[in-house]
């Protein structure tokens, strides 16, 4: 990790190194995954247990931010949000994105041994699927991501647009949806916006280093979004971890994020100018292999079968303590 003279047009604060910038993303995950768990945790009780729709109000939110657990967790997760910025800053959004897929079995494993259970082989399978499929999505797209970075204003604006009307949508579904859904709806809309996100720092990062920045209509334009969708994406998924496992919303959230992100940087950002339909196929693919990953997790995991069990039981004082202590 080399830090630049200041003398250097624009600022760009690390060196161009792909190695250490997935070493350092894999750390990341560790701790995101650790830091999820204990949020959870902490979500799990300060929402209704058993109550038909978990999803918390203002004030149960707003409670978080004094519960000295909630805010462990948050200082775990910000510093693995940390390494994963420097990351970005020294390898390419297509390569670094798809490594936070880690935290997936991390988070597995520390559930199981918080909470006391085997997993079962569905879960591993669901586990391996998710991870099979973002290696062979990050080897693809690592292998055709182009060196040279465009910034089209009006396509990053567009991509922008795009992810908040999903966003959205998913909230709604997440809020308002059957039960079974609304854990995995809540996580993937807060897995968007911080998909963008990532994107987005790459941008600003790019931006930074152009030069002349803070007379630049997109760099005030990208930093507007970025902070925007990094606020709503953790709204989204706290309110995930009300609603279901940590394992889920983090299954989804290294899921989904680094599709979005490698899709910003391939159709907005020009790394994906040398690929071919070959290549491309292998993305969808891949993709759809590692998405079904996160589903089947939602569909066997047992704590979901606790959280849809107890439910319609929310009027019932027995009902409770079957989920008291979520994971």
């Amino acid at each position: 990790m080399t830090l630049l003279p200041l003398s250097v047009p624009g600022v760009r604060l690390f060196e161009p190194n792909i190695g250490l910038g997935i070493l350092i993303v894999a750390i990341a995950s560790f701790a995101f995954a650790s830091g999820a768990t204990v949020q959870h945790l902490a979500v799990g009780r300060t929402v209704t247990a058993g109550a038909e729709n978990r999803s918390m109000g203002l004030r149960q939110l707003l409670s978080l931010l004094v519960n000295p657990r909630w805010l462990l967790g948050l200082g775990i997760v910000a510093l693995g949000a940390t390494m994963h910025i420097v990351a970005l800053m020294m390898a390419p959004v297509t390569v670094v994105q798809p490594v936070g897929i880690l935290a997936v079995p991390w988070s597995v494993l520390l559930a199981a041994k918080i909470h006391g259970f085997k997993p079962t082989r569905q879960i591993w399978i669901a586990v391996a699927l998710t991870i099979v499929g973002i290696v062979a999505f990050t080897v693809i797209s690592a292998s055709f991501a182009a060196p040279v970075v465009a910034l089209p204003p009006t396509m990053i604006i567009v991509f922008c647009v795009a992810v908040y009307l999903i966003g959205a949508t998913l909230g709604l579904i997440g809020g308002f949806g059957p039960a079974r859904l609304r854990c995995l709806a809540w996580a993937t809309g807060g897995s968007f916006f911080y998909g963008l996100s990532s994107a987005l720092v790459k941008t600003t990062s790019e931006l930074l280093a152009a030069g002349d920045y803070l007379h630049s209509p997109l760099f005030w334009v990208v930093v507007s979004f970025l902070l925007c969708s990094y606020a709503t994406g953790g709204w989204m998924v706290q309110q995930g971890y009300a609603n279901g496992p940590a394992e889920i919303v983090v299954g989804s959230m290294t899921t989904t994020d680094p599709i979005v992100g490698v899709t910003f940087g391939m159709v907005v950002l020009g790394e994906g100018a040398l690929l071919t339909v070959a290549p491309s196929l292998g993305m969808l693919i891949s993709g759809a292999v590692a998405i079904s990953g996160v589903v089947l997790l939602s569909r066997f995991h047992p704590e979901s079968h606790k959280y849809l069990a107890a439910a319609p039981a929310a009027s019932e004082p027995s009902s409770v303590a079957a989920v008291d202590e979520p994971v």
